[in-house]
């Protein structure tokens, strides 16, 4: 028997191609489909918003491993959003059936100022990203305890000043070391980070580089 095949001429193909909805309307008319959307705002101590703030959506699982009998954590980034000048994000993303715990993080070692802030705490989202369409979390990121200190100082020294500079980018030093017989001289010791800065009043004399160490303890 022979095989019959039937082509269409262009003026059907193109009756077809007329009635069919184009890609990006079947898209939208699919919707995001199993999406959920995180949204919230971002505030300082004060109030006010942060602008080009990081929000990271983290997700977790627990990990077996065989070959010591133990358990472990793998833990990875898996959206994030930057607030814009109202302090306002937004992520849509999908619950990964293959981790168990979802956690949203307001921090980036990359961008974070931790003169000016305290880091804050991971806010955990598990029950509700897994279960609901939206939700809407708010966050404050609090001040370091430091920083009325250091903005007294800035406002004392200078923002532009040496000694401004280096607060501003290191925090309060551990101790201020001044010495009765040089006047205006000190030595700025972050013990923490391995750093003493010997000073004659805004003139950085020498910077000391030595291995961290814990602070010592005030005497009694």
């Amino acid at each position: 028997m022979r095989r019959v095949e039937r082509v269409l001429g262009w003026g059907a193909l193109a009756a077809i191609l007329a009635l069919a909805p184009p890609a990006s309307a079947q898209d939208a008319a699919s919707g995001d489909s199993g999406l959920v959307v995180i949204h919230g705002t971002i505030r300082d101590q004060a109030g006010a918003p942060l602008a080009d703030y990081p929000i990271r959506l983290i997700k977790t699982k627990t990990t077996l491993r065989l070959l010591h009998f133990s358990t472990g954590s793998r833990q990875v980034e898996y959206g994030r959003a930057q607030t814009d000048s109202q302090g306002r994000f937004e992520i849509k993303m999908a619950p990964d059936p293959q981790f168990d715990y979802f956690y949203l993080r307001f921090y980036d070692p990359k961008t974070f100022d931790p003169v000016r802030f305290s880091v804050p705490a991971d806010v955990d989202i598990t029950k509700s990203f897994k279960t609901k369409p939206e939700l809407e979390v708010d966050s404050v990121i609090l001040d370091h305890p430091d920083w009325t200190k250091v903005e007294a100082l800035l406002s004392e020294f200078g923002a532009q000043s040496n000694r401004g500079k280096i607060l501003r980018s290191l925090g309060l030093p551990e101790r201020r070391q001044t010495f009765a017989d040089a006047p205006g001289r000190e030595s700025w010791w972050y013990y923490a980070k391995g750093l003493c800065y010997q000073l004659q009043g805004d003139q950085v004399l020498k910077i000391r580089n030595f291995d961290p160490v814990i602070p010592p303890r005030p005497s009694a």
